[in-house]
């Protein structure tokens, strides 16, 4: 091959390196193309990455709100947020004898609250249903009547006798036994067995001095 053919075919465009093919235009790795068999485009790296994420932001959100709300629920309160609730648990089972036991006397044993018949962990709000507090009444048994009749002032109301009661002091005791069974502090723990009701015995007399009704919205 002549010196003048070597050179034609070195300097024809078949041969000439691409401006765009030197070692000085290649682009850095970060900014190359992924292969698609690569496993950034795999699906279990998306699904990693997707996690990661929405587990990061969910940890944020709950940070954020403990701070300005010492809640992480935004200070949003029901038995779906205590975490109690989700502790797996033996149902008791007492007498009325058995439970008068949690009245909150004893301050090494919880305080116990029923209301028809299921039993209610009070411990958390004490300051309520604690010894020398407001409702203190109720603690240590089944007072349904009470809860239904507002009558504080009589013992004989502190039953679990719910008699001949009104369609008004029956839905008064709905929202008792809704507002247990909804709060964010207070847990089921059981039941309460009572001796059955003479049905020739008379219930509690009326109470014409019922107290305000208590409000079981409020958030003790």
């Amino acid at each position: 091959m002549t010196t003048n053919n070597l050179y034609k075919r070195q300097n024809s465009p078949a041969h000439k390196q691409s401006p765009r093919d030197s070692p000085a235009h290649k682009l850095p790795p970060e900014k190359q193309a992924t292969p698609i068999g690569s496993p950034k485009n795999s699906p279990r790296f998306v699904l990693n990455f997707v996690f990661k994420t929405i587990f990061s932001l969910i940890l944020f959100n709950l940070a954020i709100s403990y701070l300005l709300t010492e809640s992480f629920f935004w200070g949003y309160q029901s038995k779906y947020t205590n975490w109690r609730n989700y502790i797996p648990k033996k149902a008791l089972v007492f007498s009325p004898e058995q439970l008068a036991k949690y009245d909150g006397s004893n301050p090494n044993l919880p305080i116990y609250v029923a209301i028809k018949g299921d039993v209610y962990d009070v411990t958390l709000g004490k300051h309520w249903y604690g010894k020398g507090s407001s409702y203190n009444l109720f603690a240590g048994k089944d007072s349904s009547r009470a809860f239904a009749t507002n009558c504080l002032s009589r013992k004989d109301h502190l039953t679990n006798d719910i008699r001949d009661l009104t369609k008004t002091e029956l839905a008064n005791l709905d929202g008792w036994i809704s507002f247990f069974k909804n709060h964010q502090k207070y847990t089921k723990i059981g039941t309460v067995i009572h001796n059955p009701i003479d049905p020739n015995s008379p219930p509690p007399p009326k109470c014409v001095d019922a107290h305000p009704k208590p409000n079981n919205k409020n958030p003790h």
